[in-house]
């Protein structure tokens, strides 16, 4: 029975998790690929999954996609919008939703999978789809291959990653060589100056 992606990514919507908390998000991911009989192991990088679609000699692509929500409320009022909270590193709890589309990067390579194993005939190689936790935290990657990422999966010839934008029209998909929004950074401001009051 083929994937409901509406349905897949409704349910992720719903119920997004923070970095290194995607228990739930990983078993649904696992859930999928084992209805679909792709082979794919759990906890790689405490809560990344990978599946690994091999299909004779070929190149070796690896397909990404982060898992992690944001803290953030979520104030779209859609029906299925999120209502969970979750519990952050400082140990407060807070809301939680997917503000940045990682529910649409995992439903998008779960269709993928779908249709690159149905239709093998088609091409020849191996396919390992990352899903990465903590990509908003900026250490899932790390993570992973502190898990021994590179050791126990094939190597790629190219990583593709991918992510959703509000600057490109629904239906077009852009791309460039090199790397491209693949940055963790931090910037501290110190703001110097005499204080004051207001009322």
């Amino acid at each position: 029975m083929p994937l409901d992606l509406d349905a897949i990514y409704v349910d992720l919507h719903r119920h997004p998790e923070l970095s290194f908390q995607e228990h739930r998000t990983a078993g649904v991911i696992s859930e999928h690929l084992t209805a679909l009989g792709i082979p794919h192991e759990t906890g790689v990088g405490r809560t990344g999954v990978v599946a690994t679609l091999e299909n004779g000699d070929g190149p070796v692509i690896w397909l990404r996609a982060d898992t992690d929500g944001l803290p953030v409320p979520e104030q779209t009022g859609l029906d299925y919008a999120s209502t969970a909270r979750g519990v952050d590193p400082a140990g407060v709890d807070v809301p939680v939703m997917h503000a940045c589309g990682h529910d649409m990067h995992i439903t998008a390579l779960l269709g993928a999978l779908e249709r690159l194993w149905t239709e093998r005939g088609g091409w020849a190689g191996t396919i390992v789809a990352l899903f990465q936790p903590a990509e908003e935290f900026g250490a899932g990657a790390r993570a992973m291959l502190d898990d021994g990422l590179l050791d126990r999966f094939p190597r790629p010839e190219v990583v593709l990653g991918q992510h959703v934008t509000s600057t490109l029209p629904a239906g077009r998909l852009g791309a460039r060589p090199g790397t491209q929004m693949a940055a963790a950074e931090g910037l501290t401001v110190t703001l110097h100056g005499r204080g004051g009051h207001g009322s």
